[in-house]
């Protein structure tokens, strides 16, 4: 693993209360297992500075990392910058829950740098927001932001969750609306996915609760991307619309394949070309790293087929989209043109139209099949892929 890697992601995975949709790896807060937990990540820290790297995004996610104390968080941030090399234009984002954040903690950030940050609000109507098992109320949220922009911190995104159960078009314009409000400059919106292992998964399987129709939620994100862009929040990922040149760096570095480390049970990496994870589980992560190893799993190289995969959907991803040279694969793709679900520039830049980015699971499966079954285009851009744009 001689490539560098430029970014850092810490799974801090401590959450006071569970909600029902979540499939993140998180626990409960209790002091031993803080206590095992941060001198465990210190001591990743230690063992993985040796790899090459040069630091320009950090983004602490969990979990809940604003349930750590003061302390144990700056013991984090001083290790952090004792053990990597940083950029001095570094992005550094930290996910906090609104109304659980404190003055100190958010003095603390700043004086380390900390110049980003992202809320989970999930959703403006507090009957939505009990449902979810948030600890917040609306409320909450507007004094968080308000909060954060009187410390100094002016980057801020926050998140809300569209297609859930009982949610109407009109509930879902109201968080819109309630959002654009606020001095942001991101908004992450994701539909509400279900793992099988959530309680809330259950309860729909079981028949206790149902999801909104596919044509509500349809109407949703498609709602969402053109009064967005009204109110400038511009789209640049299936996901994420910004004010301009304030795109979350980090998360690009995902979708453009470039390298990271993941620090933290559960957490993920991809350097020099393999991807790779550390254990979930608290303490067979930790017993890992006592012995002085790290705590890698599920090591996978990405070349051939798996790679051209790759970026197809994450590239496809991208608003900006990538530039194919096959010119087979360019004919095949006319007819998702003539349904006005991509876009296929002179240059044969192709990217998904907002209707498209709806179907873009069944899209990419499709152009994934014809790839396969077509010798001439898996031949041609498994051995010279394309241009990555």
């Amino acid at each position: 693993m001689e490539e560098k890697f430029s970014s850092l992601y810490l799974h801090i995975p401590f959450c006071l209360k569970k909600c029902n949709y979540c499939a993140f790896y998180s626990i409960p807060y209790d002091t031993e297992k803080v206590e095992l937990f941060v001198s465990s990540i210190i001591k990743e820290m230690e063992l993985t500075q040796i790899i090459p790297h040069h630091i320009n995004t950090i983004y602490i996610g969990g979990g809940t990392p604003s349930s750590l104390s003061v302390n144990y968080l700056e013991k984090i941030f001083e290790n952090l910058f004792k053990f990597y090399k940083m950029d001095k234009n570094l992005e550094f984002t930290v996910e906090i829950n609104p109304g659980a954040i404190k003055k100190e903690q958010i003095e603390l950030f700043k004086s380390y740098g900390v110049n980003r940050i992202s809320i989970g609000a999930q959703s403006f109507l507090d009957k939505e927001l009990k449902f979810l098992n948030r600890i917040h109320n609306s409320k909450d949220i507007k004094a968080t932001v308000n909060n954060l922009l009187s410390l100094g911190i002016e980057n801020i995104s926050i998140d809300l969750l569209y297609g859930i159960p009982k949610q109407t078009l009109e509930n879902f314009r109201f968080s819109l609306q309630k959002v654009t409000l606020l001095e942001i400059k991101h908004i992450s919106l994701y539909e509400l996915s279900l793992d099988k292992k959530t309680p809330l998964a259950r309860k729909i399987k079981e028949g206790q609760l149902v999801l909104p129709s596919e044509r509500t939620v349809e109407k949703m994100y498609l709602y969402a991307s053109e009064f967005l862009d009204k109110k400038g929040f511009h789209k640049y990922e299936i996901s994420n619309f910004a004010k301009q040149d304030y795109e979350c760096k980090h998360n690009i570095v995902y979708w453009q394949r470039k390298p990271y480390l993941g620090l933290g049970p559960s957490a993920h990496s991809f350097i020099g070309g393999i991807r790779f994870s550390n254990y979930e589980e608290l303490f067979s992560y930790a017993k890992n790293l006592r012995s002085n190893k790290l705590a890698w799993i599920n090591r996978e190289k990405i070349e051939g087929f798996e790679k051209l995969k790759e970026i197809i959907i994450l590239g496809l991803r991208m608003k900006d989209g990538i530039k194919i040279s096959n010119p087979c694969l360019i004919e095949f793709l006319k007819d998702f043109m003539s349904l006005n679900l991509v876009n296929i520039t002179d240059d044969n830049t192709v990217s998904l139209t907002d209707k498209g980015m709806l179907l873009s699971n069944e899209i990419f499966a499709r152009v994934l099949l014809h790839i396969e079954n077509c010798l001439v285009c898996k031949e041609e851009l498994v051995d010279h892929l394309w241009n990555e744009k």
